[in-house]
């Protein structure tokens, strides 16, 4: 099959300096997957793409190319959507100095349409269909739902880690209503708190951030409302997973004192306490979040995935 790969080479999610390479890692596994391939930057002809599958690599919907007649070519055409609650918002990215215009729901599902969009890959499908349920006719059909997938990486043993707690992330709102709970774990004196790139520039990121975050034994997947990066990043790099529990993650086969462990207001001290008392009978747990996330979700697996999906 020939694939389309249409991107913008200022994504500030292909960054060197992004705040971690998860997106690289699918975009490049996704392209390595086929065999013929094309890419597209910039405005064009839809005459001038030969190919059976376009993916539009926009995850914030801030690419704005033109493709004349894109909407009578015959080709599958996949959208790659992050985070699909936002709203429209204009501004320059802190990371690439880029002029950033990322769309809103409404304007996204319009240009999903005149696109003729046959598929849409989310990370969140309670989201995706709770934003867009009412936007698109089909829009359960139209859902590929498969998780943030990093590329495998070796990664320092457990036993030689620091044996602590990191936490590291945005503390500051969404429109899903903000990051509460992180921020207030985070603030916990039996927490180690690490800025996110954006307040810290000497926080790794990029290709560093899965070893970064292997420097640790654990390590918070937490945000109020859905599953983020974090949550697939933090058991690849082998860290026992302190994550909020979100139906999703466990339909993907994430099981309390498992292969993750779930913590709440309520019992997050009690729980992360006795983790820092017995670090190493928790080993294990780290073990087997690593092992699910590479038989199962690692970039590699996503570029699979959407090639299986696209030949039946």
């Amino acid at each position: 099959m020939k694939l389309c790969i249409v991107y913008s080479p200022y994504d500030s999610k292909l960054h060197p300096k992004a705040y971690c390479s998860v997106f690289k890692d699918m975009l490049y596994a996704l392209r390595d997957k086929f065999n013929c391939r094309c890419y597209v930057v910039g405005d064009c002809n839809a005459k001038d793409i030969n190919a059976d599958v376009i993916f539009f690599f926009d995850p914030h919907a801030t690419h704005h190319v033109k493709i004349e007649g894109i909407e009578k070519h015959p080709a599958i055409k996949i959208e790659y959507w992050n985070d699909v609650q936002q709203e429209e918002l204009r501004g320059i990215h802190k990371t690439t100095g880029v002029k950033v215009h990322k769309l809103g729901r409404d304007q996204r599902a319009e240009r999903a349409k005149r696109r003729g969009t046959r598929y849409i890959v989310s990370a969140t499908k309670e989201y995706f269909l709770r934003f867009f349920g009412d936007r698109f006719n089909n829009a359960e059909d139209m859902l590929l739902h498969f998780p943030h997938a990093p590329a495998t990486k070796d990664v320092k043993p457990y036993p030689s880690r620091e044996p602590v707690v990191l936490g590291n992330g945005a503390t500051w709102g969404s429109a899903l209503g903000g990051y509460e709970f992180r921020t207030w774990a985070h603030e916990q004196p039996y927490i180690k708190h690490v800025p996110h790139k954006i307040k810290d520039p000497n926080t790794p990121a990029g290709e560093d951030y899965i070893s970064f975050l292997a420097e640790h034994m654990g390590a918070l997947a937490l945000c109020d409302n859905a599953t983020v990066p974090k949550y697939y990043e933090i058991p690849a790099a082998g860290c026992v997973t302190f994550a909020r529990h979100h139906q999703e993650y466990e339909d993907f086969g994430f099981k309390d004192m498992e292969s993750c462990v779930y913590v709440t207001r309520l019992n997050f001290k009690e729980r992360v306490n006795d983790f820092l008392n017995n670090v190493q009978e928790y080993q294990p747990i780290a073990d087997a979040g690593r092992k699910l996330f590479e038989d199962n979700y690692t970039a590699g697996h996503f570029a699979d995935f959407i090639y299986e999906t696209v030949s039946q």
